[in-house]
């Protein structure tokens, strides 16, 4: 069965594998080993792209075409010193500059707890995401198992998405937002530094939380692939894929983000658009459904319970919106948490992901009152790579 040759050969982002804290920052020597996010095709792919595109694409409507956003309104991409002299850097240097300054915007995880684990920005303290580890008790797990069990019937439709996001998740993405080496290089700078940033944040709190993984509670789990040796909670996946969506999402949106070109105003972005086609634009939403799925699959594949892809899909949706606004020069961005009693009785999916301030009873909260960050440390740098990669992502799009 050709697909369970898919891993071979998939020698670009070889830092991924084993996804054991911040090792992949070393070694990203190339983009041989991905596919259809600027790499050759791939049969085994290609299946499982499909097979995602008739999970998450409903109706499609050929009449309704992407539209651009005004980037007039936006400051443009220019050649500064610092961007000049940081283009002259060779691309593994490049990564260790890069991932420096987006550690510079958080504050180290702070655990006020043993149950609890807060990632705050670095000005002001204000919390971005906190996560308050779920109580295991008899009925919880059971709850939980029987999600884990009604899923095990779709192992066989998704066996080529299980296997090949265990290490690569932008490919799917690239299926839905353009993704090249060539046309999107800053994009896919700042989506590969995302995702470093990714594991960096969830590989401490998983070590935290020592949430057990379901095959540990059932023998009758028998995960589709090896179960990872660190602990569950929170779904690395499931960041990852959220802070990747929001990004994508932003960079995409018809919408006018950040600060104005003459500088005088700022536009917050709100992660929460992305589930609306009215706000982002057409097709959108696609990538919030890409990313509930690939976290979905590590449920299917017997890996994580769904609670874990809800802490996840939260902890995600608060760093890409947060690096979206700080990034973009925008003044607030949203502060998040995860109510563990609304989302342990639910199984995770697109149509569970509810996001609301604490009064509306969702099961990631989003507090009405928003954080300043205004004084960010964003470096020139960084301020450049987004104007740059929000250019990359409309240029191919229809006026």
């Amino acid at each position: 069965m050709t697909v369970l040759n898919v891993l071979n050969g998939r020698n670009g982002r070889n830092g991924r594998n084993g996804r054991n804290g911040r090792n992949g920052r070393n070694g990203r020597n190339g983009r041989s080993g991905i596919n259809h996010a600027g790499g050759e095709s791939d049969a085994d792919l290609s299946l499982a792209i499909l097979t995602t595109l008739e999970g998450i694409g409903g109706t499609w409507n050929v009449g309704a075409l992407r539209a651009n956003a005004d980037l007039t309104k936006e400051p443009p991409p220019a050649i500064t010193p610092e961007f000049t002299a940081f283009e002259q850097q060779e691309e593994f240097f490049r990564s260790h500059i890069l991932d420096y300054e987006l550690d510079r915007l958080f504050k180290p995880v702070v655990y006020d707890s043993p149950a609890t684990a807060d990632l705050k920005e670095s000005t002001k303290g204000g919390t971005i995401c906190s996560l308050t580890k779920p109580t295991i008790t008899a009925t919880q797990v059971e709850t939980q198992l029987r999600y884990v069990k009604a899923r095990v019937t779709q192992r066989d439709e998704r066996l080529a998405e299980i296997l090949i996001q265990q290490t690569d998740i932008l490919s799917f993405f690239g299926a839905v937002v353009f993704l090249d080496d060539t046309r999107t290089p800053w994009t896919l700078a700042l989506l590969d530094a995302v995702l470093r940033f990714g594991t960096y944040v969830e590989m401490p709190m998983k070590l935290h939380f020592k949430r057990p993984r379901p095959y540990e509670f059932s023998a009758f789990v028998q995960p589709l692939i090896q179960s990872p040796t660190h602990s569950a909670y929170p779904s690395g996946h499931a960041v990852e894929a959220f802070a990747v969506a929001t990004i994508l999402c932003a960079l995409a949106s018809t919408q006018n983000i950040g600060k104005s070109a003459d500088g005088t105003t700022t536009t917050p972005f709100d992660a929460r658009d992305c589930f609306d086609e009215a706000k982002v634009g057409v097709g959108l939403t696609l990538l919030m459904r890409l990313a509930a799925r690939i976290a979905q699959n590590r449920t299917v594949a017997g890996v994580h319970f769904p609670i874990d892809n809800f802490a996840g899909a939260t902890l995600g949706l608060a760093i890409g919106e947060y690096l979206v606004n700080a990034l973009s020069g925008a003044d607030k961005t949203g502060s998040y948490s995860l109510a563990v009693a609304k989302a342990e009785v639910l199984d995770f999916g697109f149509s569970t992901i509810g996001i609301g301030d604490a009064s509306k009873g969702k099961p990631i909260i989003r507090e009405a009152k928003t954080l300043t960050i205004a004084s960010a440390p964003v470096s020139p740098v960084w301020q450049e790579i987004w104007r740059r990669a929000r250019h990359e992502v409309l240029a191919a799009r229809a006026t």
